[in-house]
């Protein structure tokens, strides 16, 4: 049974008459006749009694008219929603978030304005470190992951679109002894811990740092391993050292913070905000949040 069967037959069964159902359905009488027919050999079951002055349901499709109606209308419905899924309106697209890093300004207009304008669509968020990011968008559990872009620059199979620029800073307490000095230089840096980016985490952040102090010519006695981007905040915030932040992290507005923006970082790679997805992954919603019309 197809659905061209179930529109003939319903047709039929609410005019009890051909001619008129067919008229209904700018289809001719002798192809509604052979739909019917058709139906009836793949039921093996007789639905109408005709005759030259009417037509009757035989009681086998009494009982088929009452559910096929209820049929019919289910059936718009599920192809209507299948409909909106495949165009994007409606449906779920989840965003992986960098833990540490705050909703700015810009980030707060995108989300309003898509889900303004995309209401049946549910934003799921689920935050997570510089892996967690990576992998996820790998194995399909986010669709979209809102990170920095030095840690996935080189990732093979990912589509990458720059969202906020940004640049790297140093951050200290400013209830540590460097902190408290009125100008810092970079070599009294190097009486602090340096809390860095594990590289298990982000192998491209942990070399680029290195790469910096290289450069830089300074070694530090003390370097200290986090292993996500808000445990190097948090270590920083509570007094245990110096780290590498962006200006989009979220301690950078607490007063107890000092940013040593005297200080360049020159990393040969910004750490600008970015999205990222799988090229593989073809939900809907995800062209309509990155690029809206």
């Amino acid at each position: 049974m197809n659905t061209t069967q179930i529109k003939c037959f319903l047709a039929v069964a609410e005019t009890l008459n051909f001619t008129k159902a067919a008229k209904q359905l700018f289809i001719t009488q002798p192809g509604l006749s052979r739909q019917i027919v058709s139906l009836e050999r793949e039921l093996n079951t007789l639905l109408f009694i005709r005759d030259k002055q009417s037509v009757r349901l035989t009681p086998a499709a009494a009982v088929l008219a009452k559910e096929l109606q209820d049929f019919e209308s289910r059936l718009e419905e599920i192809l209507h929603k299948a409909q909106k899924i495949g165009q994007g309106y409606s449906g779920r697209l989840v965003i992986g978030m960098l833990g540490g890093q705050y909703v700015n300004e810009e980030l707060t207009d995108k989300l309003m304005r898509f889900m303004q304008e995309n209401p049946n669509i549910d934003l799921v968020f689920k935050q997570g470190s510089f892996r967690d990011l990576r992998e996820w968008v790998i194995d399909g559990s986010i669709d979209i992951a809102y990170t920095l872009n030095f840690d996935v620059h080189d990732m093979k199979g990912i589509v990458i679109t720059e969202f906020c620029k940004d640049s790297p800073v140093f951050a200290i307490s400013r209830h540590t002894g460097t902190g408290r000095k009125k100008k810092v230089l970079l070599n009294d840096l190097m009486e602090e811990t340096l809390i860095i980016i594990s590289p298990d985490d982000s192998r491209a952040g942990y070399e680029l740092i290195q790469a910096f102090l290289k450069r830089s010519g300074v070694s530090f006695s003390d370097i200290r391993y986090a292993p996500n981007l808000a445990t190097i905040m948090m270590w920083i915030e509570a007094g245990q050292g110096v780290g590498i932040i962006n200006h989009n992290s979220n301690i950078t507005s607490k007063t107890s913070i000092r940013l040593l923006e005297n200080i360049v970082i020159d990393t040969n790679q910004q750490a600008s905000s970015c999205f990222i997805w799988k090229a593989e992954n073809y939900n809907p919603a995800i062209p309509l949040f990155v690029n809206p019309k």
